[in-house]
């Protein structure tokens, strides 16, 4: 694909805008490189994985991959005549491979029963990706967080710094020992180090009666740093310590070294597996920021674009419709200077990039485009003095070398063809130029000021004329693309909106009086007839789409409300059996008990009255519902839902879960299925209220819905836990349950330190903590509700005490 095109088209821009949105540098610059493709199958491809991703997000999961650690940099050390990886690099080593090890931990499991795999390209990628968790073991078993080899890293090291510490206290205590004696040689009773050994601070003045070695003096040349000769031995056995320990740490990150280095292949197929996933992140976001909606391939060569943007514009672009096939191979627009059309132009160019580049596209449903072999643009100012070129000669160049790229599988976008010379002349070569395309089989989109041209548009099949329409009552452009319609220049209107003095519009109203005959003011009536059909057929056609769109949404609604109503059926009838078989079975056991007492021949009339009384209660539990029953059902129909409660209502399609109210304004907030409704009090009713036991033979109010202790957020994005994370704790509150765990794992803490956040802005600030051992530790935040289900007890008395990460200092453990 020409590079000067896409340049043309802005699409350099677009990429700055996506790249925005990926966490590592490595997926910015691979974004910033990408490029169509010519490839109809590998366009395919791309597109389907994205499909899968978005789906896979719309099931509310995702591939996490926020804090991947810039490792290209260590691949020329990993080279076999590499140096050493120190601590540091290898945390980043480590890091990378555990967030590839979380994917395919939170990554949906294969359903074999249903035999459809909805995300099998993700699957196979992940799948694909080497397990790595020996090599990140390692790692963690021998370097710390902060990027130092652990004491434990061997049986040598741990054995050379206990030998350190004590030998360092030793010299230490000696040396607080010796400098406690009374001399008046010392400047000051301490000690220090210099050159990695101990030293006494001496008055210079004691410099030659005092017996050591001189390591230094103080900037004044008062003292003296002295290693008195009795502490030589200590020293040097530190020395040797030190250097024992270097050589250790040395052979551990040597042997890291050498273990990564064996699996530099696995390890740079696994980077490029996390870089690829934070690419595809980033075009989803910008499918969900610009509103794009997935692009057809069309193998018939037609094109066809149904309410499509310029991502630059995004969101005040005013949409166009437009279709190419071989009947309109090539669209002349014209209009207005300043009225879009080389916007529109572009519009249809970056769609195409887009989709070829493996993007959704910002247009509507339905749109679809060929795969072209190439994009050529011609657009903006070619003028090079280095070149000795002029606009027009530089432009006939850039025509030529059009002329010789442009196949039948081409696209071509000229932007005021034939311009820089006399009118007249220019429209014949801009005929010549047109007329060529189409006999290549090029779609051409041309934009023009010349008469003839679109006089050409109306008589010669191939062509067809498109406007940018323009406002006669306002004398402003309006930016909307109308096809079939040829637009008017209207420069005097232009140039009175811009604020020409008078003198000058008043020649060139004269000059323009009288300058087209009767038929070119027919044409212009015409026109404006014809402007203002399209119009009404544009509006005609908007009216079809949103009812089309709301008949959709009715009958989604309905669908959904027949399967909750089948499913709330054979729920019900599920529990009546259950209820049945368990009175049964109480009745069966009644008797029994009945008859082996009678065989005993003991309390025998005593029993047969207690046994006819349990005979009739559990015989009258089959029965309609109690009066008693009845009543709670019609209080609980009849009164305002609270916060917190499941209700049901006309305009949401399953039971919800009341998040907030207001009741003197009598509106609250439903959450049903990831879905907020704001709807009025009124029309809710209770689906089931906090705290209350209906009767199960009742169908007006079903029984509360249970709600686990523990809500797993690994593989989410952040603004999607935060929300479920807001509603389960209210729904977990609602319930009466002692505490929640939530489950947001390590990785590399943005999860843990964006629920902290959110979790200190609400009214549970003072009542969450890490979760102790055995809880899931700093990988599981615990929020109590009640204090007592949180008491552990210490060995001596049994002493309760509570502890809530609120009122511990930064950075402690939660336990």
């Amino acid at each position: 694909m020409e590079e000067r095109s896409l340049i043309n088209l802005e699409f350099d821009k677009v990429l700055n805008i996506i790249s925005g949105y990926a966490g590592s540098n490595a997926a910015k610059d691979l974004i910033r490189g990408i490029r169509p493709s010519v490839v109809e199958g590998e366009i395919e491809e791309m597109l389907c994985e994205l499909d899968e991703l978005m789906l896979l997000q719309g099931d509310g999961k995702g591939l996490n991959v926020g804090g991947i650690r810039e490792i290209r940099d260590l691949f020329s050390t990993l080279n076999p005549s590499g140096d050493v990886l120190s601590g540091e690099e290898l945390i980043r080593v480590r890091s990378n491979i555990e967030i590839s090890i979380d994917i395919r931990k939170s990554f949906p499991e294969y359903d074999s029963r249903s035999g459809d795999d909805r995300f099998g390209r993700l699957r196979r990628r992940i799948s694909e990706m080497p397990d790595l968790s020996t090599v990140a073991e390692r790692i963690l078993n021998s370097i710390n967080e902060q990027g130092e080899v652990r004491d434990d890293a061997s049986p040598a090291l741990a054995s050379i710094r206990r030998d350190l510490v004590k030998s360092r206290s030793d010299i230490e205590r000696k040396l607080g020992e010796f400098l406690g004696s009374s001399s008046e040689a010392f400047q000051d009773r301490y000690f220090t180090l210099r050159n990695d050994r101990y030293v006494v601070p001496v008055k210079a003045s004691f410099q030659n009666t005092f017996q050591g070695i001189v390591h230094d003096q103080s900037g004044s040349g008062q003292t003296v740093f002295i290693e008195p000769l009795e502490f030589l031995g200590l020293n040097n056995k530190l020395v040797r310590l030190r250097s024992a320990e270097k050589e250790e740490v040395l052979r551990i990150l040597r042997s890291l070294t050498e273990l990564i280095r064996s699996r530099l292949h696995d390890l740079t197929n696994v980077f490029n597996t996390l870089i690829h996933f934070d690419v595809m992140n980033s075009k989803s976001r910008f499918v969900r920021e610009f509103h794009c909606t997935r692009p057809q391939i069309a193998s018939t060569g037609t094109l066809e674009l149904n309410r499509a943007c310029h991502p630059l514009l995004h969101p005040n672009c005013v949409p166009l419709d437009l279709t190419m096939n071989r009947e309109k191979a090539c669209i002349i627009i014209t209009g207005p200077n300043g009225g879009g059309k080389t916007v529109a132009m572009k519009i249809v160019g970056i769609n195409a990039i887009l989709m070829q580049s493996g993007f959704w596209i910002p247009a509507g449903e339905d749109s679809r485009l060929p795969v072209f072999d190439g994009i050529f643009a011609d657009i903006g100012e070619s003028q090079s003095i280095e070149d000795h070129l002029s606009t027009f000669t530089s432009h006939l160049m850039r025509l030529k070398e059009l002329l010789l790229g442009s196949t039948r599988r081409s696209l071509v976008l000229v932007d005021e063809i034939g311009v820089g010379t006399d009118p007249n002349e220019g429209s014949a070569l801009a005929e010549g130029v047109l007329k060529a395309f189409l006999s290549r089989g090029s779609l051409a989109i041309v934009t023009s000021h010349f008469d003839s041209l679109k006089s050409l548009a109306f008589t010669t099949p191939g062509f067809v004329n498109a406007g940018m329409e323009f406002d006669y009552q306002t004398y402003k452009p309006t930016f909307r693309f109308l096809m079939g319609v040829s637009g008017k220049s209207n420069a005097l209107s232009v140039a009175r909106s811009f604020g020409l003095p008078d003198e000058v519009l008043s020649v060139m109203t004269a000059c323009l009086q009288g300058k087209s005959g009767p038929e070119k003011g027919l044409i212009d009536v015409l026109e404006r007839e014809r402007m203002h059909a399209e119009r009404l057929r544009r509006s005609w056609e908007e009216k079809v789409r949103d009812l089309e769109l709301k008949e959709r949404g009715i009958a989604e609604s309905m669908k959904k409300l027949e399967n909750f109503r089948k499913t709330r059926r054979d729920e019900l009838i599920e529990n009546f059996e259950s209820d049945m078989k368990s009175k049964v079975k109480e009745i069966e056991s009644v008797i029994h008990d009945l008859k082996t007492r009678l065989a005993a021949g003991s309390g025998a009339q005593e029993d047969l009255e207690n046994a006819r009384g349990a005979l009739k209660k559990a015989i009258k539990s089959f029965g309609s519902d109690s009066s008693e029953t009845k009543e709670i059902a019609e209080n609980e129909e009849s009164r305002l839902p609270k916060i917190g409660e499941q209700v049901i209502g006309k305009n949401v399609p399953k039971p919800g879960i009341l998040e907030d109210a207001d009741y003197e304004k009598g509106r609250g907030v439903v959450e049903c299925e990831g879905l907020r409704f704001i709807l009025p009090l009124s029309e809710l009713k209770v689906f089931c209220p906090i705290g209350k036991t209906i009767s199960k033979t009742s169908v007006t109010v079903a029984p509360l819905v249970s709600v686990s202790d523990r809500l797993d957020l690994r593989g989410h994005r952040v603004d999607e836990s935060l929300q479920e994370i807001e509603s389960y704790l209210k729904l977990a509150s609602a319930q009466k349950l002692g505490k929640v765990f939530i489950v947001h794992g390590k990785g590399t803490g943005a999860l843990q330190r964006a629920v902290h956040d959110y979790l200190k802005t609400t009214k549970w600030r003072q009542s969450f903590r890490f979760g102790r051992y055995g809880e899931g530790d700093l990988g599981v935040t615990v929020v109590v509700f009640d204090p007592a289900s949180d008491a552990e007890y210490t060995a001596e008395g049994l002493e309760k005490k509570s502890t809530f990460s609120g009122n511990r200092k930064k950075g402690s453990r939660g336990n």
